[in-house]
C-alpha cells in the first residue's frame, strides 16, 4: 500500500510541477489541481506537459521509440560496442521496448478530456480554444495507447493461440491517491483499438486542419494520419487508404522531389514533409543528455563526444541499393572505419546544435505508403500504384506496374527504406503476422511470428501492484 501511495503521489507531483513550470505564478508550490484548472490557461499548461512527455529517451520519442524497432529487427548493426542495445540486438528474453511509463502522459490527456468542458459554463470562455485543447488531448491519448498496443499485444486478427489482451484502459483522470487504487484488467486488442478510433474521430471533429503552431502540435491532418496508421495495423485497408488521403488533403506539407532537396530535408526545421513533428528545445535536455542519449549521438558522427554506435545494416543497405537512382542513397554514407557493406544512416543530424534535433513523428511519405498499401490490400491496385508511384518518382525511381504479391512486397520494401530508423520496421512485420528477420551480423536465428518474444513482458512490479494484470505468454 505504501508503494502505491508513493507512486501515485510521485505522478501527481510530476504533473503539477510541470504545469507550474509553464505558468507565471509567484509561488508555484502553492498550486493545487483546482487552481491550475480553473481557467483555460491552466489546461494549456497540462497540455504542454502532455506534449513534453513525448520527449523521453527511454519510453518516448527521444531515442528508444526509433532505435529499438530497427535494431530488434534487421535495420541496424553496431559500429562501436558500448553495451547499449546489445540485448535487444539478439532479442534476449525480456529485452524489449518498455512503454508502461506512457500512462503519465495519458493521465495528462485524461485531465483535459474529462474536465475542460466545465469551462463552457463560463460565457466569457473561448469555446474554440476549449475545442482545440480537448482535440489535442484526444490525439495524444490515442497516440500513447496505440504505442502501448503495438508493444504489449497482438493486432486484431493476428493473435497467437487466441491471446488478445493489450493494456488497461484508463479514461479518467488520476487526481489523488485514492484514484490510483482504481486498477483494471487488460483490455482486449479490439476494445483498445475501438477506443483509439473513437478518440481520433472525436479529435478530428474538434481540431482545425492545421494547428496554429504548425506541425509541432496536432491538427486534423495529423489526427487523420494517425487514424490511417491505426487502421493499417487493424487490417482495415480501405479505411486506412481513405484516412491517409484525407490527411494528404489537409496538410500543407508535401514531398520533396529532388536529390538535393531530400538530403537537405533532414537538416530543415521543421522537416518539410512533417505532418506532426515533436519539437525538442534546448530547455528540454542538456548537452550531456544529447551526447549520451540523442538519436544524433547514437547514429551519427557529426559532433565530437557523441556515442556513434549504430550504423545501417548490410540488409538495409542492400535493399536500398537494389534499384539504381534512388535519392535516398545520399543519406547512407560510407565513412572511414565503417565496415564494407554498412553505412552511416545520416537522418539524425542534431540540426539545432549540440546534438539537439526535432523528431518527425509522421511525414507525408508515410501517408502515401499507407494509402498505397490500403488500396493494394483492398483490391484497388490502380490507386495503389498511383500512390506508390508518386513517392517513387519523388525519390528518383521509375514508376511501377506491379500487381498482386509483387505490389504489396514492393510497398513493404519502400517502407523499409523510406522509414528506416523512424520506428516502423519491427511493427510492420508484426502487424502482418510475419516473422522477424535478423541482420546477419547479429548471428542469431530469425524470430518466428509465434515466438513469445514478439510481445514485451509486463514488469514484475506492475504485476504486483495490480493483481488484475495477466502476464504475456512465455514470461
Amino acid at each position: 500500500m505504501k508503494i502505491k501511495n508513493i507512486l501515485t503521489l510521485s505522478l501527481l507531483v510530476l504533473l503539477f510541477a510541470s504545469c507550474a513550470d509553464r505558468l507565471e505564478v509567484s509561488d508555484p508550490d502553492s498550486l493545487s489541481p483546482e487552481s491550475v484548472l480553473d481557467e483555460v490557461g491552466g489546461f494549456e499548461s497540462v497540455l504542454l506537459s502532455a506534449y513534453n512527455r513525448l520527449i523521453n529517451f527511454g519510453n518516448g520519442y527521444g531515442q528508444n521509440a526509433f532505435v529499438a524497432p530497427a535494431i530488434m529487427a534487421d535495420q541496424l548493426d553496431f559500429f562501436n560496442r558500448t553495451g547499449r542495445y546489445e540485448t535487444q540486438y539478439v532479442n534476449a528474453v525480456r529485452a524489449h521496448m518498455g512503454r508502461w511509463g506512457r500512462y503519465i502522459g495519458i493521465n495528462d490527456a485524461n485531465i483535459i478530456i474529462s474536465k475542460i468542458d466545465r469551462l463552457r459554463e463560463d460565457p466569457t470562455a473561448d469555446a474554440d480554444l476549449i475545442d482545440l485543447y480537448k482535440g489535442e488531448a484526444l490525439f495524444i491519448r490515442a497516440l500513447h495507447y496505440h504505442d502501448l498496443a503495438k508493444v504489449y499485444g497482438y493486432e486484431p486478427g493476428q493473435e497467437v493461440n487466441g491471446f488478445n489482451l493489450t493494456v488497461p484502459l484508463r479514461l479518467t483522470a488520476t487526481d489523488g491517491v485514492s484514484d490510483a487504487f482504481n486498477v483494471s484488467a487488460r483490455a482486449t486488442n479490439t476494445e483498445l483499438y475501438q477506443q483509439i478510433e473513437s478518440d481520433l474521430q472525436a479529435a478530428i471533429g474538434l481540431l482545425p486542419d492545421v494547428h496554429p503552431s504548425g506541425p509541432y502540435r496536432a491538427g486534423a491532418a495529423a489526427a487523420h494520419g494517425l487514424l490511417a496508421r491505426v487502421y493499417l495495423y487493424w487490417g482495415r485497408w480501405a479505411d486506412a487508404a481513405a484516412q491517409a488521403e484525407m490527411a494528404l488533403t489537409k496538410t500543407p506539407a508535401s514531398l520533396v522531389e529532388t536529390k538535393a532537396g531530400y538530403y537537405d530535408s533532414w537538416s530543415a526545421i521543421p522537416h518539410p514533409e512533417s505532418v506532426f513533428e515533436i519539437e525538442i528545445r534546448s530547455t528540454d535536455w542538456s548537452t550531456v543528455d544529447g551526447a549520451n542519449n540523442s538519436l544524433n549521438s547514437l547514429s551519427n558522427n557529426i559532433y565530437s563526444g557523441g556515442q556513434f554506435i549504430l550504423v545501417a545494416s548490410t540488409t538495409l543497405v542492400d535493399v536500398m541499393q537494389s534499384e539504381p537512382g534512388d535519392f535516398r542513397d545520399t543519406i547512407f554514407r560510407q565513412v572511414d572505419g565503417i565496415p564494407d557493406g554498412t553505412r552511416l544512416l545520416d537522418k539524425w543530424r542534431g540540426e539545432k546544435g549540440d546534438f539537439l534535433e526535432n523528431i518527425p513523428f509522421m511525414r507525408v511519405s508515410e501517408l502515401y505508403l499507407i494509402a498505397a498499401e490500403g488500396y493494394a490490400r483492398s483490391g484497388n491496385e490502380g490507386q495503389a500504384q498511383e500512390m506508390l508511384n508518386i513517392l517513387r518518382t519523388a525519390r528518383g525511381l521509375s514508376e511501377t506496374s506491379a500487381t498482386g504479391a509483387a505490389l504489396t512486397d514492393l510497398i513493404l520494401k519502400e517502407r523499409q527504406v523510406e522509414l528506416a530508423l523512424e520506428g516502423h520496421r519491427w511493427y510492420d512485420l508484426k502487424r502482418l503476422g510475419m516473422g522477424i528477420p535478423k541482420s546477419p551480423a547479429a548471428n542469431v536465428p530469425d524470430l518466428s511470428y509465434s515466438d513469445f518474444r514478439l510481445l514485451a513482458p509486463l514488469s514484475e512490479s506492475d504485476l504486483t501492484l495490480n493483481e488484475m494484470l495477466v502476464q504475456n505468454p512465455g514470461y
